[in-house]
């Protein structure tokens, strides 16, 4: 059965949103966050992850938390940027009122200020995206085709309508500049998944598994631990990071923090670590 171009552009379209999200949270996109162990390197020193069953069990317990901290900071805030009902205004109140209480919320002080760093280059990578996109010539719009019987030329129409244009992000930029926000990580996340992604849900299990790549990626460097083992216990622990963005997609802003001291206080012994890996 021949797809209609109405069938295409949407094909198109959602393939695109799924690369944006894949873009933002792959590894080489450079924002810094595959430099951060989350207090990781501090069980290491402390002897607590020596090999790859205590690496399993440590991805465990921080999916157990995860939705009450990253996974569920990013969540709301696309929540709150595809909420139709929310007027301007009304985003800007929740935008301001969900950084304050997530900054609040991040008691080391590693983690805190990498996320701001981590924010900071988001947002500046992202506008620098949107705007070589608004100045590249229209001939860019199309392709050649070479076939035995000839040339033809295609326009991409449709094909990449969803990479650029950012304004739920562009709003905590603003409330960034003005200094009604700190500028955290996980909250632009969330803001540009409201922006490109096909639902918030599928862009938080791709952002969830950027957090676990990067800590499967410390482990690796920091137990040390084989490649093999670490992409084993990365492999087995999607059904958990599938609940715990189902559960995150179910809280309300008075859930975040819940849980996770035990984490937290990891992340601050790292400041006085005698040697390090990682910048937290």
């Amino acid at each position: 059965m021949t797809m209609k171009n109405a069938d295409i552009a949407a094909l198109n379209d959602a393939q695109a949103r799924h690369l944006a999200m894949l873009q933002v949270c792959d590894s080489v996109f450079p924002v810094g966050a595959f430099a951060l162990s989350n207090g990781m390197e501090t069980f290491v020193q402390r002897d607590f992850l020596r090999r790859g069953a205590d690496f399993e069990q440590y991805m465990r317990d921080y999916l157990a938390i995860a939705p009450y901290k990253e996974i569920g900071q990013m969540v709301l805030a696309g929540k709150y940027g595809t909420d139709k009902r929310l007027s301007e205004a009304g985003l800007e109140r929740k935008i301001v009122a969900l950084d304050e209480l997530a900054s609040a919320l991040q008691s080391a002080r590693e983690i805190r200020e990498g996320s701001e760093r981590m924010c900071t280059r988001l947002i500046k990578l992202v506008r620098q995206m949107d705007g070589a996109h608004e100045t590249r010539d229209t001939r860019d719009s199309e392709i050649i085709a070479v076939h035995e019987h000839g040339t033809e030329r295609h326009r991409l129409e449709g094909a990449t309508d969803a990479l650029y244009g950012s304004p739920k992000l562009d709003l905590y930029t603003r409330l960034i500049a003005a200094g009604q926000c700190r500028g955290v990580h996980a909250i632009a996340m969330g803001l540009y998944a409201a922006d490109h992604a096909v639902g918030v849900r599928e862009a938080a299990v791709t952002y969830g598994y950027s957090l676990l790549s990067a800590l499967t990626m410390c482990a690796a460097k920091a137990i040390p631990l084989s490649q093999y083992v670490g992409q084993v216990a990365l492999h087995d622990s999607f059904p958990r990071l599938i609940r715990a963005v189902d559960i995150a997609l179910t809280l309300k802003p008075e859930d975040l923090g819940i849980s996770g001291a035990y984490i937290d206080i990891a992340a601050m012994q790292h400041e006085t670590l005698y040697s390090r890996l990682y910048m937290s």
